[in-house]
């Protein structure tokens, strides 16, 4: 197996734990991974309503014009 940092060494991924099968973390850390995760969804879902608030306004932009 190649030491870390040579040429050849595979690239480790990341991967998700799963807080209730993973025996090993203190509960402030099962508190610290939800709230992360949680910051990540509300990020997420901010920015699906931006897009969707642009393309609505976009849309009424349009109608009113028309008229």
């Amino acid at each position: 197996m190649a030491a870390p940092g040579e040429p050849g060494e595979a690239a480790a991924f990341a991967r998700r734990i799963d807080p209730a099968r993973e025996p090993g973390l203190s509960p402030e850390q099962r508190r610290l991974m939800a709230q992360v995760e949680l910051a990540q969804r509300q990020r997420a879902l901010q920015r699906r309503l931006r897009s969707r608030n642009v393309l609505l306004a976009l849309g009424i932009g349009a109608v009113t014009f028309g008229i």
